[in-house]
């Protein structure tokens, strides 16, 4: 699995949306482990192992990302 995050100069991720820089949740895959996040964290929540896959850091930055319009945000 590729992941699509950028990272800073000191290996933080930055979110795309957003622009922070940040330290996912769950930290990192065990290096080497290439199975999905999904079976690496299977008690995670979705939010966590979207961190580690595209960087978006919230789900607000997601719904953002991709036009989703939520009333109560």
């Amino acid at each position: 699995m590729v992941d699509c995050r950028i990272f800073d100069n000191k290996g933080f991720t930055i979110c795309p949306q957003c622009k922070v820089h940040y330290i996912p949740v769950l930290g990192e895959r065990p290096e080497g482990d290439n199975r999905c996040v999904q079976q690496i964290f299977p008690n995670s929540t979705p939010e966590q192992r979207e961190q580690l896959i595209t960087g978006l850091c919230s789900t607000k930055c997601w719904n953002k990302y991709l036009g989703v319009k939520v009333d109560d945000e």
